[in-house]
């Protein structure tokens, strides 16, 4: 599959940047155990505004995204059913331009060479605290993974060159799926969720390259048979009519980097592992599964991110919102405290890939139910929308994750 286009030219979108004007979304704000952030929701005196970034056409479907701290915006569009005009770009806010990342000869699909200078299908993004960009290209189940295999891609934003590139055709199978990202400078590791085959965590040694798939086939990272995702009182299906299942998803890791957090996207269950348990090769199998920690049951979500100030955020698919959960504990356990953070709004439909910077929690709004990946027979309402919202003050030197 050619793309229609592989002009340099950058493409034109209507890119907003409402600050006020219009308001398309309330905050339900609820209390959260963390006092500062308490503090400033109860501070304000009119919820803050849910403001659109950039809308996108039926030519690039939207799913992950990614922000620097100077506020770039950068956009993927992963193509496991249809393939877009584009795989990622880098949105102009100011001048409502589309340009493909790092070029447009990376985003021309071209299926009889290798994959190592070219998109082949990307789902997810983050930009670290140095403001490099990482790249998830999940690849796909159909190409030969050999020659055309994942991987991750760090940029340096500053000259769009790459600075490092992992591949996993040695780690994971036609069968899986990377699908989400997390970078952790401080132990020198990357962290990606699989939602496809038996889930798990991939983990990347960021020194030496070595990657292992950990926690495949947990309980923890596999989907709850007695559990699915539903639309209303229907069953969400795939366009065979099978019931949709998707492992390992979202995840996210705390400010010190000592916690992820992670879930099958299709149950309602919520799982952390210290990362001192997922970089100790030392640890088999069954110790690492042992690390795992319950968080008890909360929204089904697709993408999570946490705050510098340890808030985890999610899109809670079935009622069209974004919650908060702050961790707190319970009879000696960890457990979630969920409350909902952006109301429900006929304009927002699927919060999936999440971003914070300068402030702002970001997310993608990817219509996914509304697609070809389900056979429940959505119509196809809005466009697939950039929208950020302020988030309470944060500490200044905290990390989001």
């Amino acid at each position: 599959m050619m793309h229609k286009d592989d002009s340099p030219q950058p493409m034109r979108r209507r890119v907003l940047t409402s600050l006020g004007a219009l308001l398309l979304g309330s905050l339900e704000i609820g209390s959260l155990a963390d006092a500062a952030e308490a503090t400033q929701h109860a501070a304000v005196a009119h919820a803050p505004r849910l403001e659109t970034v950039a809308t996108f056409d039926d030519d690039f479907r939207l799913v992950g995204i990614g922000v620097s701290r100077h506020g770039r915006v950068f956009a993927t569009a992963p193509s496991p059913v249809k393939r877009s005009i584009y795989s990622m770009v880098e949105v102009d806010p100011k001048s409502g331009a589309l340009t493909p990342f790092p070029d447009a000869d990376w985003n021309n699909y071209k299926p009889d060479e290798d994959g190592t200078h070219q998109w082949i299908s990307v789902q997810a993004l983050w930009v670290d605290e140095q403001d490099h960009l990482w790249v998830l290209d999940s690849s796909l189940a159909k190409v030969d993974q050999s020659r055309q295999p994942p991987k991750l891609v760090e940029f340096d934003l500053a000259t769009r060159q790459v600075l490092r590139q992992f591949s996993y055709d040695k780690v994971v199978t036609p069968k899986d799926s990377i699908n989400d990202i997390r970078v952790d400078l401080q132990h020198g590791y990357a962290y990606m969720s699989n939602a496809d085959n038996r889930g798990g965590v991939v983990v990347t040694n960021l020194q030496s390259g070595e990657s292992r798939l950990l926690l495949a086939g947990d309980r923890s990272a596999v989907a709850d048979a007695n559990q699915h995702l539903m639309f209303g009182d229907r069953i969400a299906r795939k366009p065979n009519g099978e019931n949709v299942v998707i492992q390992t998803d979202g995840i996210a890791i705390s400010p010190d980097r000592n916690w992820l957090y992670y879930r099958a996207l299709t149950d309602h269950h919520y799982w952390r592992i210290p990362t001192a348990a997922l970089i100790d090769t030392s640890l088999s199998a069954e110790e690492v599964s042992q690390r795992v920690e319950s968080l008890g049951d909360g929204a089904l979500t697709g993408g999570l991110i946490m705050s510098p100030a340890g808030v985890l955020y999610g899109g809670d698919l079935e009622n069209r919102t974004v919650v908060a959960f702050n961790i707190v504990q319970r009879d000696g356990k960890p457990t979630l405290d969920q409350t909902t953070f952006v109301a429900p709004h006929p304009q927002l439909s699927w919060a999936d890939g999440f971003a914070i910077s300068n402030g702002y929690l970001y997310f993608a709004d990817s219509h996914l139910h509304e697609l070809d990946n389900f056979s429940n027979g959505y119509p196809r309402q809005g466009k697939f929308t950039i929208f950020r919202v302020r988030l309470p003050q944060q500490p200044r030197r905290g990390l989001a994750g």
